[in-house]
């Protein structure tokens, strides 16, 4: 049986990795294996293509539920009722509405279900469960396209978004209805979440108890949470299997001696059945007040199976427990498996699960706490640098101080606070305590992150070398004696071992990064690397040099920086900056506006150097020229491998594109250029374009920006001169490599290379 419920989750995971969406008559086809269901193999097949079916299933409906693309950045009128707790920063707050209507201008109606929406300065308090009637102007759910980072349009697909856009300003904006109906404990989560802000002066100890109270992560940033992926300590903060656990066992000892106080009740109901019922009361009351998050409803799922079984006076194995209980995660949501979370919160039960069982003496107390603590750290590393290219060394001790903390300390006491709250004078006595725990909590975990190969961070590897990683952690963990466990070390050798490809010597692999309304290039060559911008960062939050650059210079394995050049010091160039130079030694920082940018020197037209067989030539700004608008001082730099030339102008706009053809313009032609400025309607003169005449023209930009880049008579001008066109909104990152020999340049489009079946 387990290995047929393994196999239905296995189809239905496989389903999410085909890059176009399926026929029907693919299943018809396959329907003839009900006839060897009689036979193991036929059985396993049979249950393998019936969770590949229920995938279907749900996507079919999925992809139906989307904004039409003629009513993109159209104004709609909307009532919908807000969906999730609203996300904060600054003025701007972003949450998720259920729709109950949708109509176009014409007062047609829209047919959706749930939109992702941001609204700057809103007026009011947003409150889960509110009924809004709203104007909104939307796009369809896409997000940036990258080899390395977050995938946020997997995301959205994986929550069910049907689009995403905000709230424009308008005179009928306003709450249609206050009662939270259904919504009810969404609406007790964030009122606690208000009151423990209220009583909690310092912010990251109000975010940590927030988050061990009702599950609520909004308060965490990209601080705070590399914090938590370095010390191994993102399943203490996070509601979990571990948390749940906490309040069941809790629950179960204390019911279980309570009852014991009365011998009626003892022979009338044995205390152990009677701790179950009140464990499993307890667990699903936490796992309400997280939001039955992932991780909880996996918890709960298990503990179900497990306490069940005492109920009914059966023995259930914890291997099938876990099982059975991925199992029914997957066939209520067959979209999970889309999740790292999914992977990670079952790859920890399994881990356990595994080091403990089969072993003829198995270890008690502290010795069994440190060896499961030692398997789930070691099991877990090859997930973590499949997903986030990185894991930590230290997680194993900080784990050993961390957990009983957690554990026997920190949540029973938020647990214990709640009821406090509504109580103004005796929760500011028990959460002003809480508060300084927690702020010593996060002091201690910033120190142990802040230690020296405190992480190891891995370049991408080919999946073979992940799978085989992961089969040689197993064989590791396999009691002592048993046969096999001597190849662990080589299976795992290639994942440490293997290097990404370099570029020859003579060769410059380019690429453009898609990091929406912003700019961020990657040059390498054999033995350099420069980097020229670092894309945006916005008042959300978001940097895309956290969730896009860098993880791509980690997957390419790359340590350090040789140069970065700065266009301009606006933050769509430079947002990410400040995250980029925490990150990775910088040996040379040039700047367009270096005044603005710390650490940088200026940018000077003339300077050159040459790396490896590839020269580079800066071509603006000259020293002492005095331009009208800040754009026009961007450094331009010019690539040559042979005759090949990349022209990188940053935001020049036509009086700097005058300054470069009066000193240039015969040395401007290139084969490859990024659209200046974005493709603005301010840049890409036709003298440039005449100057430039280019076979490839670059642009970087959002989809469906608010700036409209690019603009059409741009395009037209750049295409009337031959040229093709590429944007980052349309093919995510693009990369060139460019060799002496080279007879043609073919560019690698991710988008097209990354294709799933949900892919506009």
């Amino acid at each position: 049986m387990n290995l047929i419920l393994i196999s239905f989750v296995v189809g239905a995971t496989l389903f999410h990795q085909l890059h176009s969406f399926p026929s029907s008559w693919w299943f018809a086809v396959l329907a003839p294996l009900a006839l060897f269901w009689r036979y193991p193999l036929g059985r396993t097949l049979l249950a393998l293509v019936a969770g590949a079916g229920w995938s279907l299933l749900f996507a079919t409906d999925q992809l139906q539920d989307r904004l039409p693309a003629e009513l993109e950045g159209e104004d709609l009128v909307l009532e919908a009722v807000i969906a999730s707790l609203p996300s904060v920063r600054g003025q701007l707050v972003r949450f998720q509405a259920d729709v109950d209507q949708l109509h176009d201008n014409q007062g047609n109606a829209v047919a959706l279900s749930r939109l992702q929406l941001s609204w700057y300065r809103p007026g009011e308090t947003i409150r889960v469960g509110d009924r809004w009637r709203l104007k909104v102007r939307l796009k369809r759910p896409r997000g940036a396209q990258n080899p390395a980072g977050a995938d946020f349009e997997r995301w959205l697909y994986s929550q069910g978004i049907a689009a995403k856009g905000y709230v424009r300003k308008w005179h009928g904006n306003r709450i249609m209805d206050q009662q939270p109906g259904s919504a009810w404990m969404d609406r007790l989560r964030q009122r606690i979440a208000q009151l423990i802000e209220r009583e909690v002066e310092q912010q990251s100890a109000a975010s940590l108890l927030s988050a061990l109270a009702i599950g609520d992560k909004r308060g965490f940033g990209s601080k705070e949470w590399r914090v938590f992926s370095l010390t191994g300590t993102n399943h203490l903060v996070a509601i979990s299997g571990l948390h749940i656990g906490i309040v069941a066992g809790w629950m179960l000892l204390l019911s279980q001696w309570l009852w014991r106080r009365s011998e009626r009740l003892t022979l009338s109901v044995p205390a152990l059945k009677a701790g179950s019922v009140a464990a499993l009361a307890g667990a699903f009351l936490y796992a309400a007040l997280a939001g039955f998050s992932l991780p909880t409803q996996r918890a709960l799922l298990m503990l179900m199976t497990t306490l069940g079984s005492v109920l009914l006076g059966r023995r259930i194995a914890p291997g099938r427990s876990l099982v059975l209980a991925l199992f029914l995660v997957v066939l209520l949501d067959p979209m999970a498996t889309l999740s790292a979370g999914f992977w990670l919160s079952f790859g920890a039960v399994a881990v356990i699960v595994w080091s403990v069982g089969g072993r003829l003496a198995p270890w008690t107390g502290w010795r069994q706490m440190l060896r499961v603590q030692w398997f789930v750290t070691l099991g877990l590393l090859p997930l973590l640098f499949l997903f986030f290219g990185q894991g930590s060394l230290i997680a194993l001790v900080v784990n050993l101080i961390m957990v009983p903390w957690f554990t026997l300390v920190l949540v029973p006491l938020v647990l214990m606070g709640l009821p406090l709250l509504p109580i103004s004078l005796l929760a500011g006595w028990w959460f002003g305590l809480l508060g300084w725990m927690a702020s010593h909590t996060y002091q201690l975990l910033v120190w142990f992150s802040t230690l020296p190969y405190a992480a190891i961070v891995l370049p991408d590897a080919a999946v073979w070398i992940w799978i085989v990683a992961l089969l040689g952690v197993l064989l590791w963990m396999l009691p002592g004696g048993m046969p096999g466990r001597g190849l662990a070390l080589c299976l795992v050798a290639p994942l440490f071992l293997a290097q990404p490809p370099r570029p020859s010597h003579g060769e410059l692999w380019f690429t453009l990064l898609d990091v929406g309304q912003g700019l961020a290039c990657v040059i390498e060559t054999e033995h350099h690397l420069m980097v020229y911008d670092t894309g945006p960062a916005f008042m959300s939050g978001f940097n895309s040099a956290e969730s896009v650059l860098i993880p791509y210079l980690r997957a390419r394995g790359h340590k350090s920086i040789d140069r970065l050049l700065l266009s301009n010091g606006d933050m769509d160039h430079a947002g990410g900056y400040s995250a980029l130079k925490q990150t990775f030694p910088i040996a040379d920082i040039l700047a367009g506006e270096a005044e603005r940018i710390a650490q940088a020197r200026g940018c000077v037209a003339g300077e050159s150097w040459h790396w490896d067989g590839v020269s580079f030539t800066l071509l603006h700004p000259n020293p002492g020229e005095r331009f009208a608008r800040p754009n026009d001082r961007s450094c331009v730099v010019q690539m040559a491998v042979g005759e090949r030339r990349i022209l990188l102008p940053g935001d020049i706009e036509i009086q700097g594109e005058r300054s470069l053809l009066a000193r240039h313009a015969e040395e401007l032609e290139s084969e490859i250029v990024v659209a200046p400025h974005h493709g603005s309607a301010s840049s890409s003169s036709e003298s440039f374009v005449n100057a430039v005449d280019p076979d490839w023209v670059l642009i970087s930009s959002g989809y469906r920006n608010s700036y409209g880049f690019p603009k059409d008579e741009v395009v037209r001008r750049w295409r009337k001169q031959g040229a093709v066109i590429l944007n980052t909104a349309e093919t995510g990152a693009i990369e060139f490599r460019i060799g002496m020999d080279q007879t043609r340049l073919i560019p690698r489009l991710y988008r097209q290379r990354n294709s799933r079946y949900w892919s506009d």
